[in-house]
């Protein structure tokens, strides 16, 4: 829960800090990084401890900002590949890859689908499916390997 101190807080900080969000991503995006870094760092149960909450604010949203620029890396990669090997239908997915696929352990399955379609962290994906952050790592690892033995 965000109390009064936290809420002056933000409001002391927001302008600067969305200038400075929109210098590393552009105005699309500034917002958006801004409000997911605060309320991450003022929800979390170390926030209470925090001596420095400016310089606190400055460095999760710098961390934000960096973890949408890979996503976004990691996107356009994608479309990029989709585009150069299915050229007419860039938005499904192959008969080979979908083939592979299904040989896929559920949990493996699983991963692939959420860090490359939705574009979900290991940590993100360990907190959708409950999983621990090793188990997700190694059924990611796991189906990646046994896809490019598959389609290789």
């Amino acid at each position: 829960m965000v109390d009064r101190r936290d809420e002056e807080l933000y409001g002391k900080h927001a302008d600067e800090l969305v200038r400075f969000a929109t210098t590393l991503l552009g105005p699309s995006s500034a917002e958006d990084v801004v409000a997911n870094a605060v309320v991450r760092s003022m929800t979390s149960p170390s926030w209470s401890t925090v001596v420095e909450p400016r310089a606190y604010l400055f460095r999760a949203v710098f961390n934000e900002a960096r973890s949408v620029e890979r996503s976004n890396r990691r996107r356009e990669r994608r479309e990029k590949f989709t585009a150069d090997t299915e050229p007419t239908e860039p938005s499904t997915v192959s008969i080979e890859v979908r083939d592979a696929m299904s040989r896929l352990t559920l949990p493996q399955t699983s991963v692939l689908y959420l860090a490359y379609w939705h574009d979900q962290s290991v940590v993100e994906i360990s907190r959708t499916l409950n999983l621990s952050r090793r188990t997700t790592e190694r059924a990611l690892t796991a189906a990646r390997r046994s896809l490019e033995e598959q389609l290789s």
